[in-house]
């Protein structure tokens, strides 16, 4: 549904968000630090990409030690977890302690022990489509949307960060504009859609009359004519653009930071 404007305006019907948004096909491999844009937060451990499956064999873990004070054996793991084959879980066991989650002693029967992360369990994390890539710097142009692809790139990050799921799309940063805002190039930012902003919030803008996308800062002048859009960038200076023609795509809840 599109978004309203900044002075309180529909936005025509033919505007569409996903024109904020450029494709980025390359699967984000790096590792990630969060932090938190409405509350002070850190992450509690690195937490890989988990497949459906691996979630439900650390949550069948988990749960097993939990009424049996001990971890189950492979074939347990198998059947409980609903995996095809013990060869299987074997693979996505060391998958999972790759990702830190567990430790494995293959001697023996019962050698599954789970790590500290554990306790940030599948139900707690959040899967954040990567839908594009916005520009920390000068407003740069929007592509066309029949240029973009169906999202595939996912990100996780734990719920006690952002709250709901709703609504909430993740961007890589291009640019160094946001710099003193600890958003440096190559970070994501996690962003929900809302209309609802205040002076200083942080949020992804598009420019209608230009169309172009920028990440700012953002602040209402007193007339409600014009905004300030300030960059976070001491060699970098403010500027303003009619509000008519600014649509606020979302404001930024988290960064996940490149490490």
């Amino acid at each position: 549904m599109p978004r309203s404007r900044v002075d309180g305006r529909r936005p025509p019907a033919h505007l569409d968000i996903e024109r904020l948004f450029a494709y980025h096909p390359p699967q984000i491999e790096q590792k990630f630090a969060c932090s938190c844009e409405r509350e002070e937060a850190v992450s509690h451990s690195a937490i890989e990409h988990l497949t459906e499956p691996q979630q439900r064999i650390l949550s069948f873990i988990s749960r097993y030690m939990e009424e049996h004070d001990v971890p189950p054996t492979i074939r347990e793991i198998q059947k409980g977890a609903g995996i095809s084959s013990t060869s299987m879980v074997s693979y996505h066991l060391k998958a999972l302690e790759r990702a830190n989650l567990l430790n494995r002693y293959e001697r023996r029967s019962r050698g599954v022990v789970l790590t500290q992360a554990h306790r940030i369990s599948p139900r707690d994390i959040v899967s954040v489509p990567i839908v594009g890539r916005i520009v920390a710097s000068e407003p740069s142009p929007t592509p066309d949307p029949d240029a973009l692809a169906d999202v595939e790139n996912t990100i996780q990050i734990a719920r006690s960060l952002v709250g709901s799921a709703d609504g909430l799309y993740a961007l890589e940063v291009q640019g160094d504009s946001m710099i003193d805002a600890l958003i440096n190039d190559g970070d994501i930012v996690i962003m929900r859609r809302t209309d609802e902003i205040k002076n200083g919030d942080l949020v992804a803008i598009y420019l209608t009359d230009r169309n172009e996308s920028t990440l700012k800062r953002v602040y209402r002048e007193k007339d409600g004519k014009r905004l300030k859009l300030k960059p976070e960038n001491p060699t970098m200076k403010p500027f303003y653009v009619d509000a008519h023609h600014a649509l606020i795509q979302g404001k930024v809840m988290c960064v996940i930071r490149k490490t």
